[in-house]
């Protein structure tokens, strides 16, 4: 270049995307670096001498960490290249012993998988933990009753344990989502050349193995043009915000005052500068937030995607990754604080049962026994007990003041005679604690069958751990295996 960039250039687009490259991209580049180098060592392509003087200035740069390629450089322009200028100013020989670190590569490189692959495993793992924790809750409350919503009206009855397990299934679901998110990432780029490959004689296995990635990203023009891994984790991540985020509008209602039946505790409240009296829950506020924000980060991944050729260009290369890493920190945000305030919330049970009882979320049973003591269809049954829902709204009761008198005189309006219910009968079908155990099917909201559910669920979360904890192995084994193949060359 006969120039320099111009200053507006490199202080708003390049010297942004430097710090962008410093705050992700500096631990995994040395370590691509030290992969690369143990391969063309091993292969014969650089001398052993060269590759143990470049391993030990690359062990410099980590023990500095990012501030060794600081500050900014126009001229130097990118940051791979503020790397290599580093090493050349520690390595012997200067640019020509390092130079040769570029045999057979370009700049692309698997840094931004090696980074989703560590921040997927830590979403997977905060996602663990809040299944956990519903499990534990959903047991611990299986017996607690409370009204079903259904259009944000009482429904049928149902308890806070059978909702908090119906979170965990749609959580266990994402994180199956995430885990094949992963899978399409944990693939090794490396040694694609530009996007035609190298006539250098390379071992691309034996650097993605000295990278633990599970496979390679096999066809080098594919590995430069790539971005559904980006978009299939942005899509994940959306679809577990988009869940807290629901469950956070839930209990951002039954926490109001209106509903009164969830406490979020004191310690995730915050006072009102003004009023005495507040205590908001501030924190459903904040997880709503970046659950928009993770949609509108995986909005701009398929935006700056859209209309890009299939090759190696910026927009593929870093653009799209940064709406992703903005939708990781969201996640990491908010994982953790919902499921910490799942482990303390307070519901106030004693209520929710009386909700229950009060909002007719219990007349289906009502009419479910009119139509098999009566022997008629459910639909006349069910006009039966419509006519006398509207009979008690219009005398002033609620639920708990349906009585034979007053079903009779629905029936009456509605079948012309009365009905052979007695009072008992009528208020066991109203009970929405009878209702709850005798609703025993397959999912349905009997604690027995609830905790059936939770069994089973314990099961597949040991299982999901595994799968994890078996991926988060595989990268640790191999670092050991990068540092020892580097520490060999080096020592030799």
């Amino acid at each position: 270049m006969r120039a320099s960039a111009h200053p507006v250039y490199a202080s708003h687009i390049l010297e942004p995307i430097f710090e962008f490259n410093c705050r992700h991209n500096f631990y995994p580049l040395l370590d691509a670096h030290r992969a690369w180098l143990v391969m063309l060592a091993e292969r014969k392509l650089v001398p052993q001498p060269d590759a143990a003087a470049i391993f030990r200035a690359l062990d410099e740069l980590e023990k500095t960490g990012p501030d060794a390629l600081r500050p900014f450089d126009g001229a130097v322009e990118f940051y791979y290249l503020h790397m290599e200028r580093a090493l050349v100013a520690r390595v012997p020989g200067g640019e020509a012993v390092v130079g040769n670190l570029n045999l057979g590569r370009t700049r692309p490189e698997p840094l931004h998988r090696m980074v989703m692959r560590e921040r997927l495993l830590r979403v997977l793992e905060d996602v663990l933990k809040t299944r956990q924790t519903l499990l534990e809750r959903a047991d611990a409350e299986a017996e607690t009753v409370m009204p079903g919503y259904t259009h944000l009206l009482h429904a049928q009855p149902t308890t806070l344990g059978h909702y908090l397990a119906a979170i965990h299934d749609h959580l266990m679901r994402d994180t199956q989502r995430l885990l094949a998110a992963y899978e399409t990432t944990d693939r090794c780029t490396l040694g694609c050349g530009a996007m035609s490959g190298t006539s250098l004689p390379i071992d691309r296995q034996r650097v993605r193995e000295l990278l633990g990635f599970a496979a390679l990203c096999e066809n080098t023009l594919d590995s430069v043009s790539a971005t559904d891994h980006v978009a299939q984790a942005a899509v994940a991540l959306a679809g577990v915000m988009t869940l807290l985020g629901r469950l956070a509008q839930d209990l951002y209602i039954f926490s109001s005052q209106e509903f009164g039946m969830i406490d979020v505790t004191d310690t995730f409240a915050s006072p009102s500068s003004l009023m005495p009296q507040k205590k908001n829950g501030l924190v459903l506020e904040y997880v709503r937030a970046r659950t928009a924000q993770t949609i509108g980060a995986l909005t701009s991944c398929l935006a700056v995607m859209h209309n890009v050729g299939y090759m190696d260009t910026e927009d593929v290369e870093l653009e799209n990754y940064r709406p992703l890493f903005d939708a990781l920190t969201h996640v990491d945000e908010a994982l953790p604080t919902m499921q910490a305030l799942l482990e303390v919330m307070q519901p106030e049970r004693e209520l929710m049962r009386q909700r229950a009882a009060s909002g007719f979320s219990s007349v289906t049973a009502l009419a479910e026994v009119i139509q098999t003591r009566e022997r008629v269809s459910y639909r006349t049954a069910h006009r039966v007990v419509a006519r006398a829902v509207l009979l008690a709204v219009e005398r002033g009761r609620d639920a708990t003041g349906i009585d034979a008198a007053l079903l009779n005189d629905a029936a009456r309006e509605t079948l012309g005679r009365a009905l052979a219910l007695d009072a008992s009968a009528i208020a066991l079908a109203l009970d929405p604690r009878q209702f709850v155990q005798q609703h025993a099917g397959i999912g349905a909201t009997a604690p027995g069958e609830v905790r059936r559910m939770l069994a089973e669920r314990r099961g597949e979360l040991a299982h999901d751990r595994e799968e994890v904890a078996g991926r988060r192995r595989r990268l640790e084994s191999a670092k050991k295996l990068l540092r020892s193949a580097a520490d060999a060359l080096t020592r030799a």
